[in-house]
């Protein structure tokens, strides 16, 4: 009976220095990383409280109610 070769896993050209973490833009397919979309999230907050779109307690309460849906046990 035949045996097969191990298969070993290659990188390749598109996992280049990616992480299983980063996000990808749907459109364009553009790798971003994750802590920049954590401070753009975050600023994004903070700059609607800063417009006055938002107020500060409903923002306090969608920031921390994310941080604890994000959080990884390592």
């Amino acid at each position: 009976m035949a045996t097969r070769p191990a298969v070993t896993k290659r990188e390749t050209s598109a996992d280049n220095g990616r992480s299983p973490s980063d996000y990808v833009v749907p459109v364009v397919h553009v790798h971003v990383p994750e802590p920049v979309v954590k401070v753009g999230f975050y600023g994004g907050l903070a700059a609607a409280v800063a417009a006055g779109a938002l107020d500060w307690p409903l923002v306090l309460l969608a920031g921390v109610g994310v941080a604890i849906a994000r959080h990884r046990r390592a």
